[in-house]
């Protein structure tokens, strides 16, 4: 073969090469995608994808954090499609706009070919005087429920919008409290059921205070559910059988009240009712609905890169379809609902990529998060190390777009008690060790993060263990643990002894243990502080947990509104992303947030956000006399 022959074999080898691969070394042609998802989540993903009937679809599961964490990866390119909610959608918006596409929807088979999830509507009967917007002022208006997007955000949104409703940017009240008193104002009466406010104190105050918005319900006293006139079904029960004078409803739920087209049995007259349109006409229930605003479908979302050509983005979607339709044959139901792929689920493919701002402004969606307008004030969380202030942002984001509010914003400082003593900011989260010197700069702590009550560390000792034996018996305890440390020395100043001078003992006959341990221990009493004894199943009323959490201060001059409405954000932000949450696989308030980085902002063990200290010995007095270096903590 000539020298000109084998350069010739060469350049063909290299353009063939070129070719066939991806830049990432994946067959062009045939390029394994990777679908991100929470990594609690992980496993059942994996599991899905290992069933025999999802051969040759060529996607493999990558573990995010949780839903914010999985949209970076997008963006860096480490992960190339996402289930999503439109509220991650605008998450994407804000985060890099250009970057975000989303490729497809998921539908449901009752409405498959609706463009949106669905349409808002209003209801009134049709000898209602009501013929525009302007004249529901002062009507008896029936909602689904607070916080609900037809029945509170998308009426509070479009109201806002007309020029009709006005909210009020009173600062010395909280943005819940700003929404329910300018609905309070606009309607006479209303059955607007739900908590008000995930901290339980607020909620009854504030129902207190606007008890109109309760006087429509079935039990007024108790405004929440369950609630014959709540929900989508229920707001039209209050407008037909009840009170009511205008509902706030979907369209779906109108076609099953009233048995349309033909279904049966219906409870309400068609004939009787009919839909309020943004134009002030009116329009009969039986035809078309005269929507004013949509909540757009869940769907995939993922990068220009991934979706460059019109052949790539068919390519992913066809991936994404045929995953879909697997996992809706999947045994494991729930491990497919995690991954929003619900049973009457239906896979759709939007014809063009599409940016998330386009996507949700198609539906007024990005208006209905923004209702609250930006002219009001945040609450400016301080932190002081990089990977601080990268939690803080993300929490921001999710906290924003899930309708937590007020809105917070980071700042970044070196110190960040000295901060607030100079109004550069309205928060910070401190340790324990750092009580004492933010006591002495005036400010004070309302919220405090809490531990699992299995992780509650207690004293144990067996039943025939004397009184006496009690008050002298040496301490096992784990010399590593500062918290079991702090438990052991609280015991032996109980018991009359030094609480500096210790060390654990490797004897069996009294221990400091977490909760957890305790089956192991089922025989065994508890040690009390006052050093009487308990069951061992009384160790959340009997314990030695002295460790104070890690707490949000604010200043000790902020007024009892600034304090209330700081509680009311943290405790809903607890509600929705705490380890309990409902929404823990958007964003993980707790756990590990960054590789390398311990306890970011809260303790990684940490479950939920209260407002109180978990028990009585979590106090900061006892805490004090418990350190040995003479650093005292000051109450104020």
């Amino acid at each position: 073969m000539t020298a000109t022959t084998s350069e010739t074999w060469m350049l063909l080898l290299v353009a063939t090469l070129l070719l066939v691969l991806s830049p990432n070394g994946s067959w062009a042609e045939d390029p394994i995608y990777r679908l991100c998802v929470p990594k609690i989540y992980l496993k059942e993903c994996q599991q899905l994808l290992a069933d025999p009937s999802e051969a040759g679809i060529r996607m493999e599961c990558v573990a995010g954090r949780d839903r914010v964490d999985c949209l970076e990866l997008i963006e860096q390119r480490k992960a190339d499609v996402l289930a999503t909610e439109p509220e991650d959608m605008y998450i994407a918006y804000h985060r890099k706009n250009e970057d975000y596409r989303v490729v497809s929807e998921i539908r449901t088979q009752q409405d498959k070919d609706a463009d949106f999830r669905y349409e808002g509507v209003i209801l009134v009967k049709k000898t209602s005087p009501i013929k525009t917007l302007q004249q529901l002022r002062g009507a008896k208006s029936c909602h689904t429920g607070f916080g609900r997007n037809v029945g509170y955000k998308i009426p509070i949104t479009k109201l806002k919008n007309t020029h009709v409703l006005k909210v009020s940017a009173d600062p010395q009240i909280s943005a819940t409290e700003r929404e329910l008193k300018s609905l309070s104002e606009f309607f006479s009466q209303s059955c607007l059921v739900g908590n008000y406010s995930a901290h339980p104190e607020t909620d009854r105050l504030l129902k207190k205070k606007y008890s109109n918005l309760c006087a429509l319900c079935e039990k007024p006293a108790q405004c929440n559910y369950p609630d014959k006139f709540s929900g989508y079904d229920g707001a039209i029960r209050c407008l037909d059988k009840g009170q009511g004078e205008v509902a706030f409803t979907k369209v779906q739920y109108i076609k099953k009240y009233f048995g349309l087209p033909g279904a049966a049995p219906a409870e309400g007259n068609a004939a009787e009712f009919e839909y309020l349109c943004e134009d002030g006409t009116r329009r009969s229930i039986t035809g078309p609905a005269c929507s004013w605003a949509q909540r757009p479908w869940s769907g995939y979302i993922s990068n220009e890169h991934a979706v460059q050509s019109t052949d790539q983005l068919h390519q992913l979607q066809t991936r994404l379809e045929r995953f879909f339709a697997n996992g809706l044959r999947a045994q494991n139901k729930e491990a497919a609902a995690h991954l929003l792929i619900q049973p009457n689920g239906v896979y759709h493919s939007k014809p063009a990529a599409i940016d998330p701002k386009v996507y949700l402004e198609r539906a007024g969606y990005k208006d209905v998060i923004e209702r609250d307008g930006s002219a009001i004030r945040k609450i400016r969380l301080c932190v002081q190390q990089d990977a601080e202030f990268s939690k803080c942002e993300a929490l921001h984001r999710a906290a924003y777009a899930r309708d937590a509010r007020p809105e917070l914003e980071c700042v970044q400082a070196a110190d960040c008690v000295e901060a607030l003593g100079k109004d550069k900011a309205d928060l910070v989260i401190l340790p324990a060790a750092s009580y004492a010197d933010a006591r002495q700069h005036k400010l004070q702590p309302i919220v405090y993060e809490q531990l699992s009550d299995e992780d509650i560390l207690v004293a144990v000792a067996p039943p025939t263990l004397s009184r006496e034996a009690l008050q002298k018996t040496a301490i096992n305890y784990d010399a590593d643990n500062e918290r079991a440390r702090l438990s052991a020395a609280f015991l032996n100043k109980r018991r009359g002894q030094d609480g500096c001078r210790i060390s654990p003992s490797s004897a069996q006959d009294l221990l400091i243990v977490p909760a957890s341990k305790l089956e192991e221990h089922k025989d065994w009493q508890l040690v009390c502080p006052g050093l009487t004894r308990s069951p061992v199943t009384d160790y959340r009323a009997c314990n030695v947990e002295v460790q104070l959490p890690r707490a949000i201060f604010v200043r000790s001059d902020s007024s009892s509104v600034e304090q209330e409405t700081v509680k009311h954000l943290f405790a809903t932000i607890s509600d929705k992303f705490g380890a309990r949450g409902k929404l823990v696989d958007v964003f993980s308030l707790f756990g590990e947030f960054q590789e390398g980085h311990k306890n970011v902002l809260f303790d990684e063990n940490a479950v939920e956000l209260a407002t109180q200290l978990k028990n009585d010995v979590q106090d900061e007095q006892i805490y004090s006399d418990l350190q040995c270096d003479g650093n005292k903590i000051i109450k104020q």
